[in-house]
C-alpha cells in the first residue's frame, strides 16, 4: 500500500508553526510582559514571609486576607499571598525557559551559518529597501562596488550575470554572538532559581546571645556558635562554624554576610539581652529555669528581649524566688540616657517586689542565702539559607550583561546590495540589517556607492 506523503508534510508544518510560535520574539516580550506583571502584583500584595508552619502560616494568611475584606478569601484561594511559589508563576517561568532554549538554538545556527556561509544569507522580511539610480555601467560598477564597501565591511560576496548583480556584505559577524548571551544568562538564571528552590533551604529567626549555639540538621549538621557580639551596631558578630570536617570563626554583619560553602549567614537584628546566674552561700550554682513556653533550665540564662517583647520571667525554683525584668531603651527622668533592664524580686505568691535593681552594665543580688549575678548583653538573630544556584545566577548575570553590551557596540551589520542595468543607469537597491538606526546606515551605503560613478569619471577624465 502507498504511503501518504500529505501526512507527513502535515505534521512537519504542525511542528514548525510550533517551533516558531515557542521561539518567536514576540513570545519572549509577551512573557517578560507576563512576569513582570506578576511581579508587580508581588510588590503591591503582601507576601507570606518564609519560615512561616503550622498555626503561624494560618495566622498570617488570615490576618492579611482580613485586611481586604471580601476579597480577602479570592485572594487567598488563588494564592495572591505567596505569588513567588505559585503553579502561575512556576509555568510562566518554565514557559519562557522554553522559549530562551528556543532562540538560543536559532541563535547559535544563525551564529554558525553567518561565520561559515561561502556565500550570502536571504535577507530578513520587512527591511527597509532604499531606491536610487547610478550611471554607468553594470559591469563596471559591479567590479567597483566591493572595493567601495571593504573599508566598512570585512566581506563581501558578488554574484551577477549580464543584466543583474548581488552582492552580500557582512561587518563583525561573532557580534551575533551578543544575543545568544542575552539568552543564556537569563537561562542560567532560571536554572539558578530552579536549584535554591529544589536543593535550597531557609531558616528563620535563629536567636543566638554569647555562647549559644544551634545545630543545622539540613547543612550536615552545621555547628552555629555565637562567640561575640559587641555592643557597636557597626562592629560584626563573630560566629564558629564547626562540622565533622572542619571549623572556623567568621564575621557577620547586616551588611556582610558570612559563607559556608553554599550555606549564607546574614545577620537580621542585633537585640539586648540580659545574662544571669545564681550561686548558693557555698559559691555552688544554682538552676535558673526561664517562665516562658517551654523555658528551659540551666545553670546560666541569656534572656533575649525582641522588639515586641519589653518584660520577661525567671525563677530560682528550689529556693522559691521569681524575678521580673523589664528592658528600657532609656530612662530619662533617671538621667539614664542608655538601654537599661529594671529587675525585681518576688518571693512565693506575694505580689510585691522585696528587692528592685537598675542594671546599666551589670549588678549583682543578695537575696535569702543566693547571689544572683546580672550582666546587660546583646544577642543575634540570624537567618540561614542554602543557595545552591547562586553561582549560576551570577555567572548569568554577567552573561547577559556581557550580550546586551555585545550587542550594543559591536552587533554585526549585513548589507545586500541589488545592481540592475536599466538602459544607461543601473538602478540600486539597498538593504541592511544592523542592531541600531538602519536609516543612518542605509544613507552610508548609499552615499559610498554613488561616488563610484563621479570616481570612474575622474579616473577616465585623468587617462584621457
Amino acid at each position: 500500500m502507498a504511503s501518504n506523503p500529505v501526512k507527513p508534510r502535515r505534521i512537519l508544518r504542525v511542528l514548525d508553526g510550533l517551533w516558531y510560535a515557542g521561539s518567536a520574539p514576540q513570545t519572549l516580550m509577551f512573557l517578560t510582559a507576563l512576569l513582570a506583571g506578576t511581579l508587580a502584583l508581588a510588590a503591591i500584595i503582601p507576601q507570606q514571609p518564609t519560615g512561616l508552619t503550622g498555626a503561624a502560616t494560618e495566622q498570617w494568611l488570615t490576618g492579611a486576607a482580613s485586611s481586604y475584606r471580601q476579597a480577602g478569601s479570592f485572594l487567598r484561594a488563588v494564592g495572591a499571598f505567596h505569588i513567588a511559589s505559585s503553579p502561575w508563576t512556576r509555568a510562566i517561568l518554565a514557559a519562557l525557559a522554553l522559549n530562551l532554549t528556543l532562540r538560543a538554538a536559532a541563535q547559535t545556527g544563525f551564529l554558525r551559518r553567518l561565520w561559515r556561509s561561502p556565500g550570502g544569507l536571504n535577507a530578513p522580511p520587512r527591511l527597509i529597501v532604499q531606491r536610487t539610480a547610478l550611471p554607468g555601467s553594470l559591469d563596471t560598477l559591479v567590479s567597483q562596488t566591493p572595493g567601495a564597501l571593504r573599508p566598512r565591511f570585512s566581506s563581501v560576496t558578488v554574484d551577477h550575470d549580464a543584466r543583474r548583480a548581488q552582492m552580500y556584505a557582512v561587518r563583525r559577524p561573532l557580534g551575533a554572538i551578543g544575543p545568544l548571551l542575552t539568552y543564556i544568562g537569563p537561562l542560567l538564571i532560571l536554572l539558578g532559581l530552579l536549584l535554591n528552590d529544589t536543593l535550597g533551604w531557609r531558616a528563620t529567626n535563629i536567636a543566638l546571645a554569647p555562647g549559644g549555639s544551634t545545630s543545622l540538621p539540613a547543612a550536615g549538621g552545621l555547628q552555629v556558635t555565637l562567640d561575640s557580639v559587641a555592643r557597636e551596631e557597626s562592629t560584626p558578630a563573630v560566629l564558629r562554624l564547626a562540622d565533622a570536617k572542619a571549623d572556623r570563626n567568621v564575621s557577620v554583619a547586616a551588611n556582610r554576610p558570612a559563607r559556608w560553602g553554599s550555606v549564607w549567614l546574614t545577620q537580621q537584628e542585633i537585640g539586648p539581652a540580659l545574662a544571669v546566674t545564681a550561686s548558693d552561700s557555698h559559691g555552688q550554682p544554682i538552676s535558673i529555669q526561664a517562665l516562658a513556653p517551654g523555658g528551659a533550665v540551666s545553670e546560666k540564662l541569656h534572656l533575649l528581649f525582641q522588639q515586641t517583647e519589653g518584660e520577661q520571667a525567671f525563677a530560682l525554683p528550689a529556693h522559691n524566688l521569681t524575678f521580673r525584668a523589664v528592658s528600657y531603651p532609656a530612662l530619662p527622668e533617671r538621667n539614664i540616657t542608655a538601654p537599661v533592664f529594671l529587675v525585681e524580686a518576688y518571693r512565693g505568691a506575694d505580689p510585691s517586689p522585696v528587692f528592685d535593681k537598675l542594671v546599666e552594665d551589670s549588678a549583682a543580688l543578695n537575696l535569702d542565702g543566693v547571689t544572683l549575678t546580672l550582666h546587660r548583653d546583646r544577642y543575634v538573630i540570624l537567618e540561614v539559607a542554602a543557595l545552591p544556584g547562586l553561582p549560576l545566577l551570577l555567572s548569568g548575570a554577567i552573561l547577559m550583561l556581557a550580550g546586551v553590551i555585545t550587542s550594543a557596540i559591536w552587533g554585526p551589520t549585513r548589507a545586500w546590495i541589488g545592481l540592475a542595468a536599466d538602459g544607461d543607469a543601473v538602478d540600486l537597491a539597498v538593504r541592511a540589517a544592523v542592531a541600531a538606526e538602519p536609516e543612518r546606515e542605509l544613507a552610508r551605503l548609499v552615499t559610498a556607492l554613488r561616488s563610484i560613478p563621479a570616481a570612474t569619471v575622474a579616473e577616465t577624465t585623468d587617462a584621457g
